[in-house]
């Protein structure tokens, strides 16, 4: 496994925290000519899917900041993230700083 697949193995992993699952990720060209990243995601229980639009690439958020973005997307596409997974999430990621 290369080093880059360990970083994204992260970036899914967070997602999977937030009880959702990364269908795909897709690079495309913005209208700007800078490379940003879409990701699709499903919520398991509603079996609802969104497409959220990264405006940059992953790796170039922080965790917080990535979180905070696919929670803003999957909001505006219906899904809500339970505040108590939320809250959690952002626990656990704090403590492994």
């Amino acid at each position: 496994m290369t080093g880059n697949n360990k970083i994204y193995t992260k970036y899914k992993r967070l997602i999977e925290l937030l009880n959702l699952r990364q269908l795909d990720v897709y690079r495309v060209e913005g209208k700007d000519g800078k490379i940003k990243e879409i990701v699709r995601l499903l919520d398991p229980t509603t079996r609802k899917v969104a497409n959220v639009d990264l405006n940059t690439v992953r790796e170039s958020l922080s965790y917080i900041e990535f979180l905070n973005k696919i929670k803003e997307g999957v909001s505006k596409e219906g899904i809500n993230i339970n505040d108590r997974v939320w809250n959690s999430t952002l626990k656990l990621l704090n403590k492994n700083k």
